[in-house]
């Protein structure tokens, strides 16, 4: 394609169409360009059947089933997000797909955000890194993607209409920065906008979003698009460079936008630019279609599904050993819970929902496995709407968990009440007629196990200490039920790691007092405190911490070793683990690597995670984990000077199995090499001057000729005045030098002199 040719040949009228869907699903076709469709993700390929339908209740091609995105993360395998990508994109290609919208990477900030299971994590490095490898598994085989919601879209509560209300330094270190580690590290083809409003702006006609962030400080130059039927503005929205309206054709806004535009109320430059990144997309797509495939494999495909709910798997407990369950020492089993024969593979209904291809049954794969070897049972157990029923059912469950050897209780919250597009969550726990079976049961059976059926996490009030072993199986895509079979029987090895934290009561979390918002407004008033980094700073213990899961072999961190112990800021440092199985079983360890700053001029967390790695160990096997730091590991992002800063000082390295778990440390010094020099107002207060090395020879000098009541040496005296600006110690302790002097004269010379000295020498933090 010759895009500035094309550019030139179109009128203004096909030029503004393009920035216009052409239906529900596709955009561009105009003259000789062809149409490139674009259907939803992150689970699954789900083009509806009708492509000119919405699809999000039913009406789908069917598609291989992923696990929820959660799951994914809990994997903590960006390998395996890969090849996630990479199995997608050749379903695109299967069904004549170009891009698919996915993945959404929204931080979770409270359990009970409706579409959490679309997202990946709380943490911004874990979602970067495994959505980038998510990306690049389907751009590098040529299928598009929309990275998505762009920016702050954390609830469903009034989703089309509430406004974020965040302060810049949470919204940079937290909701932006995985945003910012894909952009940069994936390019992905699209950036979706999101319903809501950021600090008041529409996203897609945020100025600090769009233009300053995304276009000038990140560089993107790829497509913008709205969310479907987000956009009320379509005039701000190209202004604040979002290039296309989804869905269309949206003829009369078409028309309306080209009177705009030839009223000079938006620079024609600016649509131009819009078109051309749009040609430049629909380029991509054509030549996108080079890597599809003869060959397609919907069974392949399978066992990817399978590999991303082995290793998602999380193993929360294991008291005891119960699990995994051992063929030469158990005859019979028995299993109850309807999730056991009617599995969740997803969220309900909404853009995620996948019309899978087959669907494995947990109770028939664990049939499969147990052979002839022992006898499985089954029974219900529980009824959550019919209390009549539920009472039968559980004591049918309970006389049978006497004549056992072990019991597997699957359970859920029922998809009535659980998490979807639209709407978020009102209960975390599970019903009452679920947490009586389990407490009957393990009353009367030790050797029980709980495996969890969910898309987020679960609060488990008043259970979950009787339970000896609890496995977090989420909602597992359409493998799921082999995948779990083959964990309990010991066939696979559970590795996952939690890539959110569980609380123990709703109430602890951070969220917890400004959720879901009111008056068309939410207030993220715990700033950077999301998740972990909260119950750490607070000394909560969780339910479970960011980072858990158990193995069924023993890993032993034995050494931790850099290769510098003082680095500039702009040199990179190099951390060494060595990690052995220790266990008599093969698995696979997640090391996670956090930093804590000994001392900082703003609130930090205790630890935050920077770096990852899973590693495949033989018993017996070790391994040495190279992980390099850079500046932004050690930076926050100062609100004052607009910028990622580092400031000198000790950083401790921290290497574990989870934020609760740290098994290694080690500290070092950084040296910032640039020095920070503050801007001095009437408002800045006697510490900021103290701590300054200009600041404080010019004020304590002034403060010698204000008031003898002023003794500068006494550390009380100096603690006294340190919280308050310089006018209040003036009117305080200098009423006899004022009777002299010319308070505001002399205090705008102080201010100009000491801005003066930080401007032209060494001086500042």
């Amino acid at each position: 394609m010759k895009i500035d040719e094309i550019l030139t040949t179109l009128t203004l009228e096909e030029r503004v169409s393009l920035l216009f869907g052409k239906g529900m699903w596709e955009i561009a076709g105009v003259r000789d360009l062809p149409n490139v469709t674009m259907v939803d993700g992150p689970h699954g390929v789900r083009k509806p059947i009708d492509i000119n339908t919405t699809g999000i209740f039913e009406g789908n091609n069917v598609a291989t089933a992923f696990p929820i995105l959660g799951a994914l993360a809990s994997t903590w395998n960006v390998d395996l997000a890969y090849q996630v990508g990479e199995t997608l994109a050749n379903e695109c290609h299967h069904y004549d797909v170009h891009v698919l919208l996915a993945p959404g990477i929204n931080i979770k900030r409270t359990p009970l955000g409706g579409r959490n299971f679309e997202y990946l994590s709380e943490d911004p490095i874990l979602a970067g890194e495994m959505a980038s490898a998510y990306i690049n598994g389907l751009q590098e085989n040529g299928i598009g993607t929309s990275l998505k919601h762009y920016a702050a879209n954390n609830s469903e509560f009034e989703r089309m209409t509430i406004s974020s209300e965040v302060d810049e330094r949470t919204l940079r270190e937290i909701y932006l920065t995985a945003f910012e580690i894909v952009v940069k590290k994936a390019n992905p083809w699209l950036v979706m906008t999101s319903y809501n409003k950021v600090n008041g702006y529409r996203s897609e006609e945020n100025p600090l979003l769009m233009n300053q962030i995304l276009r000038n400080e990140w560089k993107y130059n790829g497509v913008t698009i709205s969310d479907w039927g987000a956009v009320t503005n379509r005039l701000k929205a190209l202004q604040s460079t979002l290039d296309i309206e989804m869905p269309g054709p949206s003829l009369s806004r078409q028309t309306q936008l080209v009177e705009q535009i030839r009223n000079g109320e938006v620079d024609e430059v600016m649509v131009d630019a819009s078109v051309k990144r749009i040609l430049e997309l629909v380029e991509k797509a054509i030549e996108g279609k080079q890597f599809a495939k003869d060959a397609y494999d919907f069974d392949q495909h399978h066992l990817v599904a399978k590999q991303v709910a082995l290793e998602g798997t999380v193993l929360l407990k294991n008291d005891n050993y119960v699990l995994p369950i051992k063929k030469e020492n158990t005859e019979s089993v028995l299993v109850i819970g309807k999730h056991a024969i009617k599995p969740r593979i997803g969220g309900k209904g909404g853009s995620a929902m996948v019309t899978p291809y087959s669907l494995d049954i947990p109770l028939e794969k664990m049939k499969e496995i147990a052979c002839d070897n022992m006898t499985i049972h089954y029974v219900d157990g529980y009824d959550d709407f019919d209390p009549s029923q539920n009472e039968m059912n559980q004591q049918e469950a309970i006389a049978l968990a006497k004549q056992v050897d072990k019991v597997i209780i699957f359970v859920g919250i029922p998809e009535e009440l659980e998490e979807a597009e639209g709407f978020d969550k009102e209960v975390t726990e599970l019903p009452e007629s679920q947490i009586n079976l389990i407490l009957s049961v393990v009353q009367e059976q030790p050797d029980t196990a709980v495996v969890l059926s969910n898309g987020t996490p679960l609060t488990m009030t008043g259970w979950v200490d009787q339970v000896p072993a609890l496995v977090e199986g989420w909602f597992a895509g359409q493998a799921g039920g082999s995948a779990i079979a083959d964990i309990l029987f010991g066939l696979a090895n559970p590795s996952g790691k939690l890539s959110e934290t569980f609380p123990e009561h709703m109430s602890h979390n951070p969220a917890h007092l400004t959720y879901p918002g009111d008056n068309g407004k939410v207030y993220y008033h715990e700033g950077v405190f999301v998740g972990y980094r909260y119950y750490d700073k607070k000394n909560i213990n969780p339910l479970f911490p960011f980072g858990h899961g158990l193995s069924y072999t023993e890993f032993t961190y034995d050494s931790i070793q850099v290769n510098k112990e003082a680095i500039n800021d702009n040199e990179t440092i190099e951390v060494t683990v060595t990690v052995r199985n220790s266990g008599t079983v093969t698995g696979m360890e997640v090391v996670q690597l956090y930093v804590r700053d000994h001392e900082s001029s703003v609130i930090r967390p205790l630890k935050e995670l920077k770096k990852f790695e899973k590693v495949h160990l033989q018993s017996g096997e070790e391994k040495q984990i190279t992980f390099t730091l850079a500046n932004r590991d050690f930076a926050f992002y100062d609100v004052t000077s607009q910028r990622w800063i580092v400031e000198t000082g000790l950083f401790d390295v921290l290497v574990g199995r989870s934020v609760a778990d740290i098994r290694l440390s080690t500290t070092i010094h950084v040296e910032s090499t640039e020095i920070k020099k503050p801007v001095f107002t009437r408002n800045s207060l006697t510490k900021e001057w103290l701590r300054d090395e200009n600041g404080r020879k010019i004020i304590m000098d002034f403060f010698t000729q204000l008031s003898d009541e002023l003794n500068i040496k006494d550390e009380y005296t100096l603690s006294f005045i340190k919280e308050c600006p310089i006018p209040a110690v003036i009117s305080l302790f200098g009423q006899k030098w004022m009777d002299t002097n010319d308070a505001d004269v002399a205090l705008d010379q102080l201010i100009a002199q000491v801005n003066h000295a930080n401007e032209t020498s060494e001086g500042g933090l």
